[in-house]
């Protein structure tokens, strides 16, 4: 696992956390800071993933049948 696939799913973590406290407390800017993370997590995951896949030799490095 790379440093990208690591930080993403941090951020991903995070931001779950964020949501979920922004939904129970009714804070939507907080609910949506949440949402954001997640996105952005999800994203700097896909980012490391295909690092991976181009390090391994992959002939399609963001096909996710490669993993």
């Amino acid at each position: 696992m790379n440093k990208d696939q690591r930080e993403g799913i941090k951020e991903e973590l995070k931001g779950f956390v964020n949501k979920g406290v922004g939904s129970i407390t009714g804070n939507e800017g907080r609910k949506a800071k949440g949402e954001a993370q997640i996105t952005t997590g999800d994203n700097r995951k896909e980012l490391g993933d295909q690092t991976d896949n181009i390090e391994k030799g992959k002939v399609d490095p963001g096909n996710p049948s490669n993993l």
